[in-house]
């Protein structure tokens, strides 16, 4: 009877462990109806009528791992008074929100590490005290020198990260912006390509058409070039006018030598006219 009792538990045991565990299948599935992931479906209530496979959950994650590609050279991500060291190149992260509660809306896909990497402090990292009874937040009683391990905020101990670094972010917000780029910086109603301290071009765009499209470079230089040729196409009219003046108040000198000054300084006054008004274009221009 006991032998009966004993097996009967062994088997309850196996049944329960085998019912938890994960399910492998060797083989190709094909789900004919609908389909909901995430801790949030309802059961026997969910509705499919926007979408045959909904992931439902309050913070959406989906990993690509290749796990036949390499990983690229050493990369750091900063953190507020802390850095993490690691590589990245094998795994991609699609994110709907942040994954902590109450983080930003919007989607954001990014490059991730495999493995989790320890954070170091960069020079202000704060160093807590955790000699007292917990707190949340721990008293802080310094910072911790740049190089060495950051603390845990609740246990005062040395923790580890994943690197995430976002190639493109989109914020959900109404007036939302775009950020393109690892490193790129998202501000609402701006699309960013980088941050302050990191620059990158923007090429093979075309021609503006319409008032509110981007001038390139080339348009920007003809447009530039342009204002040069009109300017220098006056200051070739005003000097070939000075020229004739010239002509003409020559004509007028020879015949009569050196009588007559009041005829000449007339002309000398009919050549200076040009001069004068290309002087005055000058102020106006640079005014």
């Amino acid at each position: 009877m006991k032998l009966f009792k004993y097996s009967l538990f062994v088997m309850c045991a196996a049944a329960a462990s085998a019912s938890n565990a994960d399910q492998i299948r060797a083989d190709d599935m094909v789900v004919q109806g609908n389909l909901c992931i995430g801790t949030d479906c309802i059961v026997n209530g969910e509705d499919f009528s926007n979408g045959a496979l909904t992931l439902k959950e309050n913070n959406l994650r989906i990993r690509w791992y290749d796990s036949t590609a390499t990983a690229g050279g050493p990369v750091r991500q900063t953190f507020d008074g802390t850095y993490v060291d690691g590589e990245v190149g094998e795994s991609w992260r699609l994110d709907a929100n942040q994954s902590s509660n109450g983080g930003d809306n919007g989607l954001y896909i990014s490059q991730m590490s495999v493995v989790d990497y320890p954070v170091y402090s960069d020079g202000s990292a704060p160093d807590y005290d955790c000699s007292g009874a917990a707190a949340n937040p721990r008293p802080v009683i310094g910072t911790i020198p740049e190089g060495d391990p950051a603390e845990d905020s609740l246990n005062c101990s040395p923790y580890s990260e994943f690197l995430q670094l976002n190639v493109l972010a989109m914020n959900g917000s109404l007036n939302g912006g775009v950020s393109l780029g690892i490193g790129a910086e998202i501000a609402d109603g701006e699309v960013r390509l980088g941050n302050a301290e990191l620059k990158r071009r923007l090429v093979h765009v075309a021609r503006a058409i319409s008032n509110s499209d981007v001038l390139i470079k080339e348009q920007l230089d003809q447009g530039l070039f342009q204002a040069q040729q009109i300017r220098l196409n006056e200051i070739e009219a005003l000097m070939t006018m000075a020229e004739n003046e010239l002509e003409v108040l020559e004509q007028e000198v020879a015949p009569s030598g050196s009588s007559g000054g009041g005829g000449g300084a007339a002309s000398w006054l009919l050549l200076l006219l040009p001069l004068a008004a290309l002087k005055f274009r000058n102020r106006k221009t640079l005014a």
